[in-house]
């Protein structure tokens, strides 16, 4: 996933992402916001709760807070997807310029996760993604590292790296 533009507003963060073919997101919900794709280029499968949709270029679907859901570029070819989160959410954008700062430079795998497993743990907390099923009991070892890695000054090194705004 690469980030081509982030836009903040107080009641909206806007990003429009790259989404490689076979990338994809583990099923989760998120708590404190809504998230509308809208595919610019490209199609998306995306699922809302037991919904799987298919979208094409030009269509959009809104996810809200507690909606189970996950997307994977299914496709051959490169998807564009503008995503829109409201309210706006600076930890999300801040997850999001980490996660590509560190898929840049080699230090994630080739799925895109971080090999660093505090980096992981902090990408999930600060995106507010909960897990689902089996993967919920690990949850709350997520939130512990991701805590301490705060505590402990890796957030402000990765936002001096990678991010171009501070929390």
């Amino acid at each position: 996933m690469k980030i081509i533009q982030s836009a903040r507003s107080t009641n909206e963060s806007i990003m429009e992402f790259e989404i490689a073919p076979g990338e994809k997101t583990p099923i989760h919900y998120h708590t404190l916001f809504s998230e509308t794709f809208e595919i610019l280029k490209g199609t998306l499968e995306v699922s809302r709760n037991s919904e799987i949709i298919q979208l094409k270029k030009g269509d959009r679907i809104t996810i809200k807070p507690y909606d189970k859901h996950h997307f994977n570029n299914t496709s051959e070819e490169e998807c564009v997807a503008k995503i829109t989160i409201s309210p706006g959410n600076l930890n999300f954008e801040n997850s999001l310029l980490i996660f590509r700062g560190l898929v840049r430079d080699g230090l994630s795998n080739k799925s895109g996760i971080p090999k660093r497993f505090s980096d992981l743990a902090l990408f999930v907390f600060l995106n507010n993604s909960r897990m689902v099923g089996f993967q919920k009991v690990a949850e709350p070892l997520f939130n512990y590292i991701g805590k301490a890695a705060i505590k402990k000054g890796r957030l402000e090194v990765l936002l001096q790296k990678y991010g171009k705004q501070t929390i």
